[in-house]
């Protein structure tokens, strides 16, 4: 174990991560009228709740489609299997301080499905790799300090340019893996995003960032877009290694950088309402993995037997 990761692994890093992520919640929170934010929340049109709530649970399920993609040629994984698979490791990232849960993705595909672990985690750093790009092409596209024409025409370019460098990291990094690797074990397969992963990853984004952004928009009393750059500012804090449990703290820091790039606002009502929204969003992916769970659609075994 290197000494970097000795020291994300050391429970007072994991414990100092915690209080600092509560502090920084409780200050965002100190001024914010208890009473003022119950009459918002009374105050959201009731269809707002449903649709962002089946808004998330569409975003899974597309996150479900480009597992299947991933795997297509490997595992017999339906589109049950797939889904149960992605909420079960988004209820451990959020919940495991440090994205501890990352680990569940790998195990889960070693246990249920045979793949090695070593190729599991090549898997999981490509899946993050494509998010991370497709959350910068996003913030090109809302904070970009450009025209919305020029805006929309860069992010294009950066998509364009991210399926096309992308698979050029991957012959990269299968060289690396293949001169440093041991050459009695297995090689482990490199194969870079599809169009159809891309699809799916591009889709899944925008729903999720339109069902996060549906009740900060009515909760803050904000412009929507500026809801929607809240909502894509919170998911890039919640990005970030450093995590208390569930990110408290960072994501709702994250949405109110975002909201203010956008518009000026109270801070106190935006954190407030970021973590409100953060709530749900906590509640659909925990209990979309007990679901899963119950059903038994987290245990299927997804080898093939053919």
């Amino acid at each position: 174990m290197t000494q970097a990761t000795s020291w994300k692994k050391s429970p007072w890093t994991r414990a100092a991560v915690t209080v600092a992520g509560l502090l920084a919640l409780a200050w965002l929170l100190r001024g914010v009228d208890t009473h003022e934010l119950r009459i918002a929340l009374v105050e959201v049109p009731l269809w707002v709740w449903p649709l962002s709530v089946m808004g998330m649970v569409a975003s899974h399920i597309l996150r479900g489609g480009r597992m299947r993609a991933e795997w297509r040629e490997r595992l017999q994984m339906d589109w049950r299997s797939a889904w149960a698979l992605v909420v079960r490791h988004s209820a451990w990232v959020v919940l495991a301080p440090m994205r501890g849960g990352e680990g569940v993705y790998l195990w889960a595909l070693h246990q249920h499905g045979g793949i090695p672990i070593k190729e599991a985690g090549v898997s999981l750093l490509k899946l993050r790799l494509q998010d991370m790009a497709v959350l910068a092409i996003f913030a090109i596209a809302v904070w970009l300090p450009l025209t919305w024409p020029l805006r929309v025409g860069a992010a294009g370019v950066a998509l364009a340019l991210a399926v096309w460098l992308l698979p050029m990291v991957w012959q990269w990094l299968a060289h690396r893996i293949r001169t440093r690797g041991d050459a009695a074990s297995t090689p482990v397969r490199l194969t870079p995003p599809s169009l159809e992963s891309w699809a799916y990853a591009l889709s899944n984004w925008a729903v999720k960032l339109v069902a996060i952004a549906l009740p900060l928009w009515h909760l803050a009393d904000a412009p929507f877009i500026a809801a929607w750059s809240g909502a894509l500012g919170g998911e890039w804090a919640a990005a970030m290694p450093l995590q208390p449990p569930a990110g408290l703290g960072p994501y709702e820091a994250g949405v109110l950088a975002g909201v203010q790039w956008m518009a000026a606002l109270p801070w106190a009502e935006v954190a407030a309402s970021a973590l409100a929204v953060h709530l749900l969003m906590l509640m659909v992916t925990v209990v979309s993995a007990t679901i899963a769970r119950v059903l038994g659609w987290s245990s299927q075994d997804l080898r093939r037997h053919n």
